[in-house]
């Protein structure tokens, strides 16, 4: 299988300094750099993400301030995937906008992952940066980014708020570096790190100079899945969540049949614990959200401001035996995306096959600029504005991380398509599903005879996709 390619790298463009137009007002005085094509909005627009932790697509019930201030002013895309679902792997296809095999981030750690592994002079942040924008990361960066110096910062960032403790995931007793200066959180209801964060990120779009553009990556809801003070117990009452998956009674048809077995009486208790955690960690963020809002509004600037809300993967809540995330399965790979745009009164749902590597292509496309590196992904915006363009009808998902402990998979590659996905893993398991027939991926059609030419088709798919 096809493992890498080689990838041009473009040179950062110098752009000159853009006169005041008509109707831009602070927006043209304040920016330095100039767009490279007219923005699609007429104005280059602020650009707020709010990226979560292992969050599955199906927990948006849970976060009323996103449905109301940002799914109800906006678009939902329902078919948002990942296109390896790890952090770190997906934090970087969300700052390159590609895929995990060209950004050579396979995993979360060295040899084959981890910030160290991530070519950082070109980026998102660059990107922007040097198209005038004034640019924050505030919260989790990629995961070992402590390896590359506790006070180090990458480039393009005008203000720098990240967690460099050497686990990312804390929510209590962690430190930050603040733009080179590193401050300890000790562990306390006030230094909630949801609640620390949300600070930064309040006192950044208050200040900043627009158009500006904040990365803000709360570490909920992953595991450990530490609510706030006041969220505790929220969600105690949920029935627990067995869908037809769950502890999958027959995996037979499974290549990895015999290495998984059924889950453990403690697994199940730790499924049933978890979930209710997750939501509730994720109610601050849901108040974040708010928050970013209320400043957005008080300074005058809400309207000129495109808000996402995404995660970097999903969850597997016991599904096929697996309480984790880098596998192919749906509860995996699908993740939330919601996009508030200006003008927009109302909500409306997308059912497009979009992917987190389309970001990068549509927070340029927004800003009138050029990402400096070849894109897997493309811009949004057309879909945003409710035109329909010629659109994807596959996408690769992979993983590639070359770590072939007990509870992960082997490397694989596979293609989704809207109707089916299909796996060739490097040890030579196949398989593949008929998502609209069997949505809970609990039948193999891999290799048999009836499915064949549908077989020969996605492989057919998938390696001509792998060679772009």
């Amino acid at each position: 299988m096809t493992i890498g390619r080689s990838r041009a790298i473009a040179l950062s463009i110098a752009i000159a300094v853009i006169a005041a137009g008509a109707g831009l007002g602070i927006y043209a005085a304040a920016t330095r750099g100039r767009p490279k094509h007219p923005p699609p909005l007429g104005y280059r627009p602020n650009i707020v993400l709010v990226l979560t932790d292992d969050q599955r697509a199906d927990t948006l019930d849970a976060m009323p301030n996103v449905r109301a201030l940002l799914a109800a002013h906006g678009v939902t895309f329902s078919n948002m995937f990942v296109t390896t679902s790890l952090c770190c792997p997906s934090r970087a296809s969300i700052l390159s906008g590609e895929y995990s095999r060209h950004t050579g981030v396979y995993d979360n750690f060295r040899p084959h992952g981890g910030a160290p592994s991530f070519r950082d002079t070109s980026t998102l942040a660059t990107w922007l940066h040097d198209a005038g924008y004034t640019t924050a990361l505030v919260g989790k960066y990629l995961n070992k980014y402590d390896a590359l110096g506790k006070r180090y910062i990458p480039a393009g960032w005008d203000t720098w708020d990240a967690i460099a403790s050497e686990s990312a995931q804390m929510y209590y007793g962690f430190t930050l570096n603040e733009d080179g200066r590193l401050v300890d959180y000790p562990p306390s209801p006030a230094n909630y790190s949801t609640a620390v964060l949300d600070g930064l990120a309040r006192r950044f779009v208050e200040r900043a100079r627009a158009p500006f553009f904040l990365y803000y990556a709360p570490v909920a809801p992953h595991v450990p899945s530490i609510p706030a003070p006041q969220d505790e117990g929220t969600f105690a009452h949920i029935a627990p969540y067995h869908p037809p998956s769950y502890d999958e009674p027959d995996v037979s048809d499974k290549p990895w049949n015999g290495r998984y077995g059924p889950l453990s009486a403690e697994r199940r208790a730790f499924v049933d614990r978890i979930r209710p955690q997750m939501l509730e960690s994720l109610q601050a963020v849901d108040r974040s959200v708010a928050d970013l809002v209320r400043v957005l509004r008080a300074r005058g600037e809400l309207d000129r401001t495109v808000i996402a809300f995404t995660s970097d993967n999903g969850y597997l809540w016991g599904e096929h035996r697996l309480v984790q995330k880098i596998w192919f399965y749906e509860p995996s790979i699908r993740v939330p995306l919601v996009v508030r745009m200006p003008g927009m009164g109302s909500g409306r749902t997308d059912a497009h096959l979009v992917a987190n590597i389309d970001l990068a292509s549509t927070f340029c496309d927004l800003a009138g600029t050029e990402p400096g590196i070849p894109q897997d992904g493309r811009s949004l915006v057309p879909l945003l504005r409710s035109q329909q363009p010629q659109w994807r009808d596959a996408l690769v998902i992979e993983y590639l991380g070359h770590e072939h402990r007990n509870l992960l998979p082997p490397d694989f590659e596979a293609v989704r398509t809207p109707e089916y996905v299909y796996v060739e893993y490097a040890n030579g398991w196949r398989e593949m599903y008929d998502l609209k027939a069997d949505p809970n991926e609990l039948s193999n059609l891999a290799g048999l005879t009836g499915y064949a030419a549908v077989q020969r088709q996605l492989a057919g798919r998938l390696d001509a996709l792998l060679k772009r």
